[in-house]
């Protein structure tokens, strides 16, 4: 094994100077090794500096792959994450404010704080609509008071608007066909002091609950009843007063 005992070793014999290296010791020994750009005792930039420390390159380092601990590496660019998982810890606790536009399947469980903008909820949606959008608070307070009063003082027919609500009249009501759909409900009052006639409709089938009967019903005053509709064609009435 050969020793070389010099403070300078040129590699490279061109002409030009910045195209030769030399590793070299400074001339004030500090206990490193240097690979400067030049030639011997005449380098111009050092490119790696070498001491029991660990190796310092300067410029860009490139390699087919590179393995051991990056605590040590600073100012990382996170555009340059190609693969893997970044963990919960490394994002902070409070995220920076950005547009949420993109982001989708969100769960409404996960919001804590805040309000939800009127904006984003429904208008009050009929019954039995394909619509998944939120319900307003209207149209939660309609269910808690179950049923909301219409009023048709001169009777008439019924129409999709009286479905699941009460209404009240003072005279005869037609309960028409095609109107209404399966599991559709009506409540009628009559608030009045005299019998009204709950009209059976043309092609529709009025049942009176627990007879045979079919056909228009009488109600008494003050009567109250509930007209289920089976399907678009037929419905069954039910309540006091009724005959």
């Amino acid at each position: 094994m050969s020793t070389i005992n010099s403070k300078n070793v040129q590699i490279g014999t061109s002409n030009t100077a910045a195209q030769n290296f030399t590793w070299y010791q400074p001339a004030s020994p500090d206990g490193t090794v240097r690979l400067g750009v030049g030639n011997s005792g005449a380098t111009t930039g050092d490119v790696v500096t070498a001491n029991s420390s660990g190796v310092t390159v300067t410029g860009t380092f490139s390699a087919t792959s590179i393995s051991g601990s990056g605590s040590s590496l600073t100012a990382l660019n996170a555009s340059n994450l190609a693969s893997g998982t970044v963990p919960d810890a490394r994002f902070p606790a409070t995220l920076p404010a950005v547009s949420g536009a993109n982001l989708t399947s969100l769960n409404a469980s996960n919001l804590s704080t805040g309000s939800i903008p009127s904006a984003i909820t429904a208008t009050t949606q009929a019954a039995k609509t394909s619509d998944t959008t939120l319900a307003t608070t209207a149209f939660v307070d309609r269910l808690r008071s179950l049923l909301t009063q219409s009023t048709a003082a001169g009777g008439g027919t019924l129409v999709i608007g009286d479905r699941g609500t009460l209404v009240s009249v003072t005279a005869g009501v037609t309960v028409p066909a095609n109107v209404f759909a399966a599991n559709d409900v009506v409540t009628i009052y009559n608030n009045s002091g005299s019998n009204i006639t709950i009209t059976q409709g043309t092609s529709l089938t009025l049942r009176q609950v627990g007879t045979a009967n079919t056909g228009s019903r009488t109600l008494a005053q003050r009567g109250l009843v509930t007209v289920v509709f089976i399907s678009a064609t037929e419905a069954v009435i039910s309540g006091g007063g009724l005959t």
